[in-house]
């Protein structure tokens, strides 16, 4: 976090792609890992300590936090992107009228949804799924999730600005220490105070809190070139092109969330409990994963936009070759995780029963092999988004999300049962594959003509 070492502008147009990369790479995976790690052992904990109930009302907890960190991610990125072109172009003042921008519609937006979350979180939690049987369980979280919702906007929507402002190690830093407390506050709360769900949401709302702490502390540092600009502000002109460019986040998050609520309710008709708490262990393992293509991702939209705006293309190819690489090997070693060790995957997060594992080990090999293309698919919306490319972003979200997903799930469901269900995100993700290398075929013709034929 030594200021000395932070890398500028200038910086990132210049030095060896590789070794910007993986410098930024490290800093957001280990940032992506611990929102993950902070995830998992909150799941760890509630199965350990609440039971399987408890494992499946947290998961109709989980389209809400969707919902929050896709608004972030959607003004964050959006607003970094439009940030970082501009300073690539050399416009310093109108970058940070972006981050202004986004800085008063994400405080505003998020009080709204929290307080209307925190009031209406019962119909929330049925429309999610739940039954009277963990109603109780799910309010329990849901409503301090709700309330808290500035603490996880918030905490999500700096962390961008900052890695755009080349300080990944204070965000870095900020994750390692939210995560550390999060766990210790989590087994505090739920096996000494016995606080359950409600405990367990406290201790992450706490850590949020602790992290947007350590991240402001950027703000006091002599290479933080981020400030709030009201002059020439433009409000409604800035926050069109920061929805825009943030869209395709907004969507995939969602997506995520949706995809949650919807599976929840086909897995509650044809599995019951056992099924739910099944994919709570899939879904939340998945965060585990996820991390490795969030960091990349993280790691290629500043240097992709900042390089975009200063006309560099070549570079910009370079980054996406890196991205695409990492994630393949990546990929490759969660395929394999979860063919050779289902059953210790299911045995982390909760004492289960025989149905669960007989379950939860075929649902894991099915589901798992998803990850072979999710990688690819993740990282080309993100590239696209960088490039504010804005549609191509949001079809392959939507493809991911909606267009794909919604059919296939609902048609596999009634005709292979829970089998079904359970091959819904592989089929997804193989056709979202065949649309993202399309997409980029197109792209690289139009805009890097010289590369068009090896664009993946």
């Amino acid at each position: 976090m030594s200021e000395t070492n932070q890398p500028s502008s200038e910086t990132l147009l210049t030095q060896p792609v590789s070794r910007l990369f993986f410098q930024y790479f490290r800093s957001n995976l280990v940032s992506s890992l611990m929102l993950a790690v902070y995830v998992l052992f909150d799941t760890i904990f509630i199965g350990w300590g609440v039971g399987s109930q408890g494992l499946a009302a947290l998961n109709i907890t989980l389209p809400c936090y969707s919902l929050e960190i896709g608004f972030a991610q959607m003004m964050g990125m959006g607003g970094a992107t439009a940030l970082s072109i501009c300073r690539g172009q050399g416009k310093k003042e109108e970058a940070n009228s972006y981050f202004t921008a986004a800085v008063l519609f994400t405080c505003i937006f998020s009080l709204i949804i929290g307080i209307w979350g925190a009031v209406f979180w019962r119909p929330i939690a049925y429309l999610g799924g739940a039954d009277d049987s963990i109603i109780e369980l799910v309010g329990q979280y849901l409503r301090i999730l709700n309330g808290g919702a500035i603490l996880f906007v918030v905490n999500n929507f700096l962390g961008v600005f900052i890695r755009n402002d080349h300080d990944p190690q204070r965000v870095m830093a900020a994750g390692i220490v939210s995560c550390l407390l999060n766990i210790v506050l989590d087994y505090v709360c739920i096996f000494l105070f016995n606080w359950g769900m409600a405990g367990a949401a406290g201790a992450t709302a706490f850590s949020g809190f602790i992290s947007i702490l350590i991240m402001l502390t950027h703000f006091k540092s002599k290479s933080c070139r981020l400030h709030l600009c009201f002059s020439d502000l433009q409000l409604f002109s800035r926050l069109k092109r920061i929805c825009q460019n943030g869209v395709s986040s907004l969507i995939a998050e969602c997506s995520a969330g949706l995809i949650i609520l919807l599976f929840n309710i086909q897995l509650m008709n044809k599995g019951g409990v056992t099924a739910v708490t099944c994919y709570s262990i899939i879904s939340n393992i998945a965060y585990l994963f996820l991390a490795v293509y969030n960091g990349a991702s993280a790691t290629l939209q500043p240097l992709c936009s900042v390089n975009l705006g200063a006309g560099c293309y070549q570079r910009v190819r370079q980054f996406f070759h890196l991205g695409v690489k990492t994630v393949l090997v990546a990929s490759g070693l969660f395929v394999l995780v979860g063919e050779l060790f289902p059953r210790v995957i299911v045995g982390i997060f909760t004492d289960p029963t025989p149905q669960v594992v007989s379950m939860a080990v075929y649902a894991i090999r099915i589901y798992f092999i998803a990850y072979l293309p999710m990688g690819i698919n993740i990282i080309t919306s993100t590239f696209h988004q960088s490039l504010e490319s804005f549609r191509e972003a949001t079809l392959i979200s939507l493809a991911r999300g909606l267009i794909f997903l919604v059919p296939a799930l609902f048609l596999l469901g009634e005709v292979f049962g829970v089998n079904g269900i359970w091959a819904t995100v592989p089929v997804c993700e193989g056709l979202t594959l065949l649309l993202s290398v399309l997409l980029l075929r197109r792209l690289f013709a139009a805009r890097f003509p010289e590369e068009s034929s090896s664009a993946l």
